[in-house]
């Protein structure tokens, strides 16, 4: 519905959505530069893309001017309260967000004239939070939701403008994997979505179903018990891969002949010869494809 007084150029059909000055927020390599290409693609203006400052405890390397194409500024503000200065500077008619580490204020996401929307891989109320996909693959769930909604006060409750199912493959075992899968969906979906924050559209409120957390996973479910069930410790090392970073805990730990690896990939069939290491489980036998040794220092993620 279109808000009284508004201009008939603010209710587009498919053909003519207006270009539009849209910032990205995004903190990874994996994420942002997808976005700003799908965006520039439909012919609107990336005029900046707002990242956030590396953790001391981040292993990897977060958004870096040379990950981006030409064109938009990079702003790496101190703390997530500084955003909402930077998107009034830069005064976008919208904002889209994907993967940022930090809950944004309620001042942040109202700055944009049309509104910030989110995308997130699950399909909500499902799977709120930080590591939706690595809970689907440890629930067993074959493939996942990918959601963008409007972003509110809350973290991932915001009204659904469009979502769509994607498998989720065995063959799947990264978080780059998985990441470059949600983000082809996301951009099909880019035009619907923009279309209905163009005409004001509120969205659809999501659906009254309990919703899940999905937060990092804990202690628990970090350290491998060989006396397992093969084809557990096979999706438990998966979920891992696929989680990508946790701040504070490695896994899946594993001890294999007294040493502690952390397992990267694992398979349940049988390797050609001189591939992998066998191991005995509790049930089954389950092959190890590669794994990095840890620290004997570095006792975290042990049982």
């Amino acid at each position: 519905m279109t808000a009284p007084g508004t201009a008939a150029t603010t209710t587009p059909t498919e053909q003519d959505l207006p270009a539009l000055r849209i910032a990205v927020v995004a903190a990874l390599p994996q994420t942002a530069p997808p976005l700003v290409e799908a965006l520039r693609k439909l012919g609107h203006q990336v005029p900046v893309v707002i990242s956030y400052r590396r953790p001391a405890d981040w292993p990897g390397h977060v958004l870096g001017e040379h990950d981006l194409p030409p064109g938009p500024d990079l702003a790496v503000p101190y703390r997530p309260e500084s955003v909402a200065a930077l998107l009034h500077a830069y005064a976008p008619d919208a904002a889209v967000s994907y993967g940022y580490p930090r809950k944004l204020p309620a001042a942040a996401v109202s700055a944009p004239r049309l509104g910030m929307v989110n995308c997130h891989p699950s399909d909500l109320p499902s799977y709120r939070g930080p590591n939706p996909v690595g809970w689907a693959v440890r629930n067993g769930e074959r493939e996942i939701g990918v959601t963008w909604h409007r972003m509110d006060a809350h973290l991932d409750t915001g009204a659904v403008l469009a979502r769509t199912r994607i498998p989720l493959d065995e063959d799947v075992w990264s978080f780059t994997g998985a990441n470059s899968r949600v983000l082809k969906a996301a951009s099909s979906m880019l035009p619907q979505m923009l279309r209905r924050l163009v005409r004001q559209e509120a969205g659809e409120p999501q659906p009254q179903r309990e919703g899940t957390w999905a937060g990092f996973f804990s202690e628990d479910y970090a350290t491998v018990d060989w006396s397992a069930d093969a084809t557990h410790i096979h999706t438990q090392v998966r979920a891992w891969n696929i989680a990508g970073h946790h701040p504070r805990l490695p896994g899946p730990v594993a001890t294999i002949d007294g040493t502690r690896w952390r397992l990267r990939r694992t398979t349940l069939e049988q390797p050609p010869p001189r591939t992998g290491r066998r191991i005995a489980c509790g049930t089954g036998d389950l092959w190890v494809l590669a794994a990095d040794a840890l620290d004997p220092a570095d006792k975290t993620g042990d049982g």
